[in-house]
């Protein structure tokens, strides 16, 4: 019986998967601590004014920069690849919402929830649309397989209607994940923050709508009835109550007396503590709190802050977002092939005008771009001749072939033999030696005058060579 088990077909292994278990970005709301128990959604927090100026200031500034398409060939070199797909992310991703719109709506849900759902529309490889699905109505439900592999469905929840999506449909933009379909975002990782903020924001209200400074209570000498009571609460309303009528004098009458009790405002130092506050809501964000908070600058220059704004808060959210488009948008041939998506983030860095220039023209005078790429770099038309501005003094190496060119003395230097020179324009002797230049470039007559150039007057007047 041994012999004859061991021909017998072995059971095949099923993969087990465990039951789904639902997650639902609707149910993400935080509660006050003093309030009724409500739950305050996105956009209750958005009512808390440095929180609604840190969204701002980030989604409107990743709204604006361009999202372009690119190739890195073989060699290491970078093109930008023109592509539809470029169009749909930055000008029109359906026929209603404009490409500006729809990266600040992934933003804002970026931030608040962790995550952002986009539907992918396609004519088999062609994209044709892009729909960012309602953060609140989405339900996903995941299931786990062998222990370790996620696998998921998305559920669109709206009225009586449910819309079912798989993973590979969608663009998704997620901040911290452990199973690639879902996160958290600042809703439920500082709620306690924006419960202080909300709670700091409300007791200010209520003090000023309220009450009449400094606050008390109001002692009688007697037993009051419950109707007595509710007559004396209703008249001293409408006599002392509200922010309007603070100030006035109390007149009590007979039996009656006010106790001011210590718990005052000014007492509990409430200025310093929304200080706080908002510099915490700046931490949340990563934001540099001079940025929302204008007595809080500390950097020398706006330079600096969007340098600091550019590092450590929009490049970790562009860098999610790119890798989210390169996963779902590009061809499985063309990430093979080199392609991925890039923001453009050279407009967070704009400086001033004559930084600008100065730049540019160090760049071109030092060969890093041609008279016309410096040109663009300011918003200037092109001339019809294009030119690199190389300075002849220095000595060109070619890291390839090892070979050093001298082109102020027209020389080759082979690293094989450095004593035989290779002259690269020779004058016979029979000729007169060329004009000593004192190590300077001659100048160069082109039909319209002749000289040396002054390469800032160049691109800024835009002069003709």
């Amino acid at each position: 019986m041994a012999m004859m088990d061991r021909f017998k077909r072995k059971p095949k292994k099923v993969e087990q998967r465990s039951f789904g278990n639902e997650f639902s970005y609707g149910s993400f709301a935080i509660t006050s601590f003093f309030g009724d128990g409500q739950t305050v959604s996105a956009d209750e927090a958005m009512k808390i004014p440095s929180v609604a100026a840190a969204v701002e200031l980030i989604t409107s500034s990743i709204a604006q920069l361009p999202i372009y398409l690119y190739k890195q060939n073989d060699k290491g070199e970078v093109e930008k690849v023109p592509d539809r797909r470029e169009f749909l992310l930055n000008n029109e991703p359906n026929e209603l919402i404009n490409g500006y719109n729809f990266k600040k709506q992934l933003v804002h849900d970026y931030l608040f929830h962790g995550a952002s759902y986009t539907k992918v529309e396609k004519v088999r490889n062609d994209v044709t649309a892009l729909y960012i699905l309602p953060i609140d109505w989405l339900t996903v439900t995941r299931y786990r397989a062998l222990g370790y592999k996620y696998t998921a469905s998305l559920k669109l929840n709206y009225g009586d209607a449910v819309e079912e999506f798989l993973p590979e449909e969608l663009i998704m933009v997620l901040k911290d994940t452990n199973d690639g379909v879902t996160s958290s975002g600042i809703l439920l990782q500082s709620s306690d923050i924006l419960r202080l903020a909300l709670d700091e924001q409300d007791y200010t209200q209520g003090i000023l709508k309220n009450g009449a400074l400094p606050i008390g209570v109001l002692k009688a000498t007697s037993r009051l009835t419950e109707k007595a009571i509710n007559n004396l609460r209703t008249s001293w309303e409408s006599l002392y109550g509200g922010a309007k009528k603070a100030g006035k004098t109390i007149i009590l009458e007979e039996g009656m007396d006010y106790h001011p009790i210590s718990m005052k405002p000014n007492e509990m130092d409430l200025t310093n503590a929304r200080k706080n506050t908002v510099s915490e809501i700046a931490r949340i964000f990563n934001v540099p709190e001079s940025m929302i908070n204008s007595s809080a600058n500390k950097y020398a220059s706006n330079e600096q802050n969007n340098i600091y704004f550019l590092q450590y808060c929009i490049s970790p959210i562009i860098t999610s977002i790119e890798s989210a488009l390169d996963k779902t948008l590009l061809l499985e041939s063309e990430k093979g092939q080199g392609y991925y998506f890039r923001f453009d983030v050279s407009e967070l860095l704009r400086t001033t005008e004559k930084e600008k220039i100065e730049t540019t023209v160090t760049a071109m005078k030092n060969g890093l771009m041609s008279i016309n790429e410096a040109r663009a770099k300011i918003d200037l038309p092109n001339l019809e001749v294009d030119y690199f501005t190389w300075n002849l003094g220095s000595v060109f190496y070619n890291p390839k072939t090892g070979e050093m060119t001298i082109p102020n003395m027209g020389l080759t230097i082979d690293p094989d033999n450095p004593s035989a020179m290779n002259p690269q324009n020779t004058v016979s002797n029979d000729k007169e030696p060329a004009a000593k230049t004192n190590g300077q470039v001659p100048a160069v007559d082109h039909g319209k005058g002749a000289g040396n150039l002054n390469m800032e007057k160049l691109i800024e007047k835009g002069t003709d060579i």
